[in-house]
């Protein structure tokens, strides 16, 4: 089988199964599994794909028709041009939340910024790159996911101070100019009647409580009772 041909049936395989990207997952797959850009796929129609490779490349279609994003079966996703390490312990960046850092960015007031349940970093990674002047915390709650963003931070090679703890609380001594939150807001009705869609994500960056608003009512108590409040605040609340 060539890697046209290899292309065609992941594409179709993934098609039957209702997969409505199914074209470019199939391209990402078979990238990954090439270890080449999808260019050199389409470059290089009639090359043979090897045994192992379409072995592995069958394992990672079937890792995708059972629901599994594509970012978790190749450990990474890109956001805001920057290619970030990604797995089960932290949530695939989104690309609407580049918006955030597109708005931080255009405030040259900020000189010292927090970014609440950072994640796999991405939000402070991004602004560190784009403006190195920028003094910046990270917070989180999970060990696992500061690992994560602890070595995206060193990949791109920013200086970030990351703490773990219940959002603002290991750095509520801080004076900040600024905070950024993209925190769970999923009720528990909503994150169960999308579970087949979510299972693959840590519950715990998705889910807020009974009503989704919990992790919110959180962050702004601990606000109120800062004895420096950051004058600007920008949060993702779809």
């Amino acid at each position: 089988m060539n890697l046209f041909q290899a292309l065609n049936w992941a594409s179709q395989k993934l098609s039957k199964s209702k997969i409505e990207s199914a074209m470019l997952d199939a391209e990402i797959l078979l990238s990954f599994v090439l270890k080449n850009p999808k260019e050199f796929i389409y470059a290089h129609p009639e090359d043979t794909i090897a045994k192992i490779q379409n072995t592995r490349y069958k394992k990672y279609l079937l890792r995708r028709i059972k629901g599994e994003p594509v970012a978790y079966i190749i450990g990474h996703k890109e956001f805001y041009g920057l290619d970030f390490l990604v797995n089960k312990n932290v949530l695939i960046p989104r690309p609407e939340t580049e918006l955030l850092v597109e708005e931080i960015l255009k405030n040259k007031n900020i000189k010292i910024i927090a970014d609440i349940g950072t994640g796999s970093g991405c939000i402070a990674i991004a602004l560190a790159k784009n403006n190195p002047k920028l003094k910046i915390y990270a917070t989180d709650i999970s060990a696992r996911a500061l690992e994560v963003a602890g070595q995206n931070a060193k990949f791109h090679k920013v200086k970030i101070t990351f703490k773990k703890g219940n959002l603002l609380e290991p750095i509520k001594h801080i004076k900040l100019d600024a905070l950024v939150a993209n925190l769970p807001y999923l009720s528990k009705k909503i994150y169960q009647k999308n579970y087949s869609q979510l299972k693959f994500e840590p519950k715990l960056a998705l889910l807020a409580g009974q009503g989704g608003l919990e992790c919110y009512k959180k962050l702004f108590s601990q606000i109120r009772k800062l004895k420096h409040k950051p004058k600007y605040i920008y949060i993702e609340f779809i």
